[in-house]
């Protein structure tokens, strides 16, 4: 029996697999668990590689403990010939990355999830759906089925890197695949209402990246097409899944805070300049507001959930015939005349990598995201003890270990929390996410529509007349 190790490739390379079990021991922290069962100490079939059918993997989290599972597994009878082989994170990671379909296929989860797991479908594939596949793998009770792009070998490579079964050279299968639970549109932005619309025609669950549309009125009829045909719809707004954005909301529906007064939040990363043809100088779907606006322009309705969308103003900078640099105040007005109104303040550029803090100043205190908000895991709660003391109470929510390292876009592990929340709304037969409502992206587009209009200028809304009213 020959073995050879090649750590380039895979871990264990076997000449015959008739009678040779490997036993990977590896360490566990900082590993993805979706290769062991709830139980990873035990050697059984839930520990082999589903590519790798002689290979089992036994991980170890401290030395002492390493050592205590090499002496129990050297004691035990197997019907194999065992081989323990030790290896470090660094060449699992290289497995990760060269055997994605491993990742894809073996996960823990709940037994739900295993009889009944979410398949999406990706129109896409592209730097966001990429990340998007990524988070999927990791996401107990979702798989990743399916894949279209325009260009099929690209969606051929794009599903062999994350272990997807099938791959198209048309969005239209993918969104009339019966293997196709969900379809997640990835696309660039002036796509999305057309595949949004045949992908509700179809009577498939949808989410479509952000924006959902590039005007309200789009938005609008989407929505209608998704109350009509009684078809769940969301747009991707993943950090309102974030578990740190529902403490925040329930820390300001509590009054803990008191009344809030304002709010102020930044977002801004450098713009390639240098590249023209890149998607963010598109005229008519490029440029900051419709890029990341909406990220600061959701923070409206979590601050003033009772408030109505009463004016916006904004003022900034065009470059290239896209809004570039923008500052924007938006005004909430309530029920009852003797509140005062609510301010929602912020600034998104092009020209800078900004700090990306989120502050709610309220009557009793104040609550912070810290940086970066669009991804929060610490939120900060400081309560007002006399001017210029305060008490403060801090909420961390790291995110899981990355079993990856690099993505495209910081942080985009986060997606798991927005992929979970539509697994649980799909299987529960509901049309809309709890987290982020059709109303919730009909303010933001009206927001969105008038800072565009505004800067770079054109007709407004009349706010008046506002459908998420």
């Amino acid at each position: 029996m020959k073995i050879q190790i090649r750590d380039n490739i895979c871990p264990v390379t076997v000449a015959s697999t008739a009678d040779v079990m490997i036993v990977i021991d590896v360490p566990f922290v900082g590993l993805p668990p979706c290769l062991f069962n709830r139980n990873p100490h035990q050697i059984n079939a839930e520990n082999f590689l589903p590519h790798r059918p002689h290979i089992a993997v036994m991980p170890y989290q401290l030395p002492l403990e390493r050592e205590r599972e090499r002496e129990r597994i050297s004691q035990q009878q197997f019907s194999k010939r065992s081989i323990i082989v030790q290896r470090s994170k660094a060449s699992m990671l290289q497995l990760f990355r060269t055997a994605p379909a491993m990742m894809a296929t073996r996960r823990l989860c709940s037994s739900q999830s295993i009889n009944n797991p979410v398949k999406w479908g990706i129109l896409s594939a592209g730097r966001i759906a990429s990340d998007y596949a990524k988070a999927i793998t990791v996401t107990d009770g979702a798989i990743a089925s399916a894949v279209a792009a325009r260009c099929p070998t690209k969606a051929k490579e794009f599903a062999a890197l994350h272990g997807i079964t099938a791959s198209y050279g048309s969005y239209h299968d993918v969104i009339k695949s019966p293997d196709v639970d969900v379809v997640y549109i990835g696309t660039t932005a002036d796509h999305h209402f057309e595949w949004a619309k045949q992908s509700l025609r179809a009577g498939k669950p949808t989410v479509v990246e952000k924006p959902m549309t590039l005007r309200l009125s789009d938005t609008q009829e989407l929505i209608d097409l998704a109350r009509e045909n009684n078809t769940f719809l969301m747009e991707g707004m993943w950090t309102r899944c974030f578990p740190a954005m529902h403490k925040l909301r329930q820390i300001i529906a509590s009054g803990e805070l008191g009344q809030i007064v304002y709010c102020q939040g930044d977002f801004g990363w450098k713009f390639p300049t240098d590249q023209p043809n890149d998607r963010i100088w598109y005229k008519e779907s490029g440029g900051v507001t419709l890029d990341i606006g909406m990220y600061c322009a959701q923070i409206g309705r979590v601050a003033f959930p009772n408030g109505q969308l009463k004016d916006v103003r904004a003022t900034g900078t065009v470059k290239n015939g896209v809004d570039f640099s923008v500052m924007a105040t938006v005004t909430y007005q309530h029920d009852d005349e003797t509140v005062e109104d609510g301010l929602l303040q912020f600034a998104v550029t092009g020209a800078a990598n900004t700090e990306e803090r989120l502050v709610i100043q309220g009557t009793k205190g104040r609550a912070t995201l810290d940086a970066p908000f669009h991804v929060p895991e610490r939120l900060r709660i400081h309560k007002d003890q006399g001017r210029g003391e305060t008490e403060e109470v801090v909420y961390d929510y790291p995110l899981p270990n990355d079993p990856f390292g690099v993505w495209n876009n910081p942080g985009s592990i986060g997606f798991f929390h927005q992929i979970n929340e539509v697994g649980k709304a799909v299987r529960e037969g509901k049309t809309e996410c709890d987290s982020y409502t059709w109303n919730d992206s009909l303010e933001v587009a009206l927001i969105v529509d008038e800072i565009v209009d505004q800067v770079r200028g054109g007709e407004s809304n009349d706010l008046t007349k506002s459908a998420c009213q």
